[in-house]
């Protein structure tokens, strides 16, 4: 083979060849730009978790709070209802 042939078939070769890299490189460059985006999108949303999950505490303990205060009610409500039929008698309806 002579040296014009060689060269040609190298040039045939390695112009797809960078073509490729090039393309390759700017596809890498673009996917560490999402990654990095997605990467912020998940610490945001586990910030929000977090914040959402201490409020959900938060609510159940207040919760919690409010059905003491209610079977606190009801006690004091069968008192007086006992109270009222013993000082006046059962109510007829």
């Amino acid at each position: 083979m002579n040296w014009d042939k060689i060269k040609d078939i190298l040039t045939i070769c390695l112009i797809p060849a960078v073509g490729w890299a090039l393309v390759t490189s700017r596809d890498v460059g673009q996917l560490e730009t999402r990654l990095e985006q997605q990467a912020g999108e998940i610490m945001e949303a586990q910030a929000e978790i977090k914040a959402l999950s201490k409020r959900a505490q938060i609510m159940e303990i207040a919760q919690a709070r409010i059905e003491t205060k209610l079977e606190v009610l009801g006690a004091q409500l069968t008192r007086i209802e006992g109270m009222l039929i013993t000082s006046f008698g059962p109510i007829k309806p």
